[in-house]
């Protein structure tokens, strides 16, 4: 699996369809969810430092595509006067069924930007077909029902997963497709992209992120080509699927790099699981989401040939009905769950040290199959190093007992860090902070 992956990427250099770009780079940026208490309208970390860098220096054409943005006047005053300067902005943003985006700031950069487009017009609430449930329905729960059973070796390990209440999908906690990416590309030479959304907590520096920034004609044509794909879908019109074999790839000096956008590159199950099964021995997984039942799969599977298997999940993604991380766990597969302030919000693994894996797809079935997204695939030990010891720390900063079964801290607790103090609703039950039962004296 792994030599039919990363061979692909040989012949496509080779044959001509995609010659050498030697002279060019990529930068992994990875934040850290310790360095701040709170998210804060700040552009201080790397990841927003280096895109305003970018968009300063834009001399003729900008195009984003982001999920919303919060309090990061930086930025857009970077695009505003970019704008000002003659360059061409041009956004794509993500809207529901009644117009509204989750950012409070994204009508603001609407209005002050001009050109910003958005996928309201597709909006469908997604189907979810009728099949005869093949597995006993919990008690009290009414959502979708998963049937699961995964083969141990000397046992079986058998789940049903349901969420409590019936909405359409669970993994991404909203009946709408969802338009996930976020990109810049910038003078049709770089690109900026990643996990970190255009937010306080984003960008802002508050939450775990990983973000790849590349100079690379050839892999920002890519991601124009997404963008003017975003740009001419007609309402409810998806985009076309397209063979693993007909995307073009791109050679760095020292990386490859394999993009692919979701839902038409099918990611996961063409890109991500190729090289988790094709892991010899470690896989570290750094994601704020994991609820793909294939992917548990993966993971048991090369626990049981002898690879070294570490993962990292959100908090509050612990408390989805459909998370995977207990099954893990019963499959002796060491998963910590973050207990910081902010959250685990990368969309990122290594595999054997060479291997990196980044993002915007969460590691769903949704991620993957119904919202716009875009995964990258770098073959780069220098990356892969980066990651690894970005990684070590987070792991060796979440405490051990946190990786026991059922151990999941409160995320709107003293368990969790500054999120007592930060001014945020982490369990997004309407109260924050003191005003929190999770805060109190008696949590």
């Amino acid at each position: 699996m792994r030599q039919l992956c990363w061979l692909l990427v040989a012949l496509a250099v080779s044959s001509g369809v995609q010659a050498d770009d030697n002279r060019n780079g990529i930068e992994l940026l990875l934040q850290d969810p310790l360095a701040h208490d709170a998210p804060a309208n700040r552009c201080a970390a790397p990841i927003c430092t280096h895109l305003v860098r970018w968009i300063d220096s834009a001399e003729k054409r900008i195009d984003f595509a982001i999920y919303g943005a919060r309090h990061q006047s930086r930025i857009l005053r970077a695009l505003v006067e970019a704008r000002r300067r003659g360059v061409q902005v041009r956004g794509y943003v993500d809207r529901s069924l009644d117009g509204s985006n989750y950012y409070a700031s994204t009508d603001d950069w609407v209005r002050q930007l001009g050109g910003v487009e958005d996928d309201q017009a597709r909006e469908e609430r997604a189907r979810v077909g009728h099949f005869a449930e093949r597995c006993a329905r919990p008690a009290g729960f009414d959502g979708p029902l998963q049937c699961l059973a995964y083969d141990l070796g000397d046992a079986w390990l058998l789940a049903e997963h349901a969420s409590r209440e019936d909405f359409v999908d669970p993994e991404i906690g909203s009946v709408n497709k969802i338009m996930h990416n976020k990109f810049f590309v910038i003078d049709s030479k770089r690109v900026w992209t990643g996990s970190a959304n255009i937010s306080d907590s984003g960008t802002g520096g508050y939450n775990a992120n990983a973000v790849l920034v590349v100079e690379s004609a050839r892999l920002a044509a890519l991601y124009t080509a997404e963008f003017e794909r975003l740009l001419e879908r007609g309402p409810r019109q998806n985009k076309a699927f397209e063979s693993q074999a007909s995307m073009p790839l791109v050679r760095l000096a020292d990386a490859d790099i394999g993009v692919w956008f979701a839902p038409q590159h099918d990611p996961m199950e063409t890109g991500v699981r190729p090289l988790l099964a094709s892991a010899r021995e470690r896989i570290d997984i750094a994601v704020f989401f994991l609820t793909h039942k294939q992917v548990v799969a993966d993971l048991i599977a090369a626990k049981q040939r002898g690879v070294g298997v570490r993962v990292i999940i959100d908090a509050t993604s612990a408390r989805n009905g459909y998370s995977k991380h207990e099954l893990l766990r019963s499959a002796g597969i060491p998963v910590k769950i973050e207990n910081w302030g902010g959250k685990m919000h990368a969309k990122a693994a290594v595999i054997d040290g060479e291997y990196l894996v980044a993002g915007s797809m969460n590691w769903t079935s949704a991620g993957e199959g119904v919202n716009d997204e875009n995964t990258l695939l770098v073959r780069s030990p220098r990356l892969a190093s980066e990651f690894e010891a970005w990684f070590d720390g987070l792991w060796n900063s979440i405490p051990r007992l946190l990786a026991a079964q059922g151990a999941r801290p409160d995320t709107e607790s003293r368990d969790s860090g500054s999120a007592c103090d930060d001014g945020v609703d982490n369990d997004f039950d309407g109260l924050a902070d003191d005003e929190d039962p999770g805060c109190g004296a008696s949590p």
